[in-house]
């Protein structure tokens, strides 16, 4: 599992004429909560965690250092401008080492090579999983191999061993990939850029 560390400071004041201040002063007001924590209202520095961002992702363990105390905590929520897409709030969740959370972790398709060629292209239906372990057992992904892949096998929940230290909360029955030929991927692509063009002037 992925761990890292920011520094976080209490903050008493809220509202949105604080949290405006927090924002413009270089730093997102968040707030944490979960085992063994009080809910707290708190403001992280953006730039260290738009770092662990790029260097780590979502999926990963965070030692939130809060005046003398440190929280173990995973990134709950990030919520985001619509427009500008710039962080506004972080909820942090502290976690326990001894007990299980849900959480989702990417997929990585293994062995594509094996199978993909200028007819067959694999398709994802899931690009993530929902799972359920204990943090410091979260994996960075999760590695699934396609390899034996055939048309009109896709392949399912139920079809993948996965490791004993994470539970997969999802229906052996939903798909994760399937092979598809090349062009009808191509038609289906050719076909939403018609019905939902980005250029609004090509709408009469």
């Amino acid at each position: 599992m992925l761990k890292s560390s920011i520094n976080a400071e209490v903050r008493s004041n809220i509202g949105s004429g604080s949290s405006n201040r927090i924002r413009n002063s270089g730093h997102i007001p968040g707030v944490v909560y979960g085992h063994n924590t009080t809910p707290q209202n708190i403001e992280v520095d953006r730039k260290d965690f738009n770092n662990i961002l790029r260097n780590y992702g979502t999926s990963v363990l965070v030692d939130l250092k809060v005046g003398n105390r440190t929280i173990i905590s995973m990134i709950k929520e990030i919520q985001r401008d619509p427009v500008k897409n710039n962080i506004l709030h972080i909820d942090f969740q502290a976690v326990s080492y001894n007990k299980p959370i849900h959480t989702t972790v990417p997929v990585t398709l293994v062995g594509r090579e094996r199978v993909e060629n200028n007819q067959a292209t694999i398709q994802y239906q899931l690009r993530e999983l929902n799972v359920e372990c204990l943090p410091q057992n979260i994996p960075e992904n999760i590695q699934i191999n396609v390899k034996d892949l055939a048309f009109g096998h896709p392949l399912k929940i139920g079809d993948v061993e996965f490791s004993e230290e994470v539970i997969v909360l999802h229906d052996p029955e939903e798909i994760v990939a399937s092979l598809t030929h090349a062009q009808q991927v191509a038609d289906r692509e050719v076909s939403e850029e018609i019905e939902n063009p980005e250029d609004e002037s090509l709408i009469l």
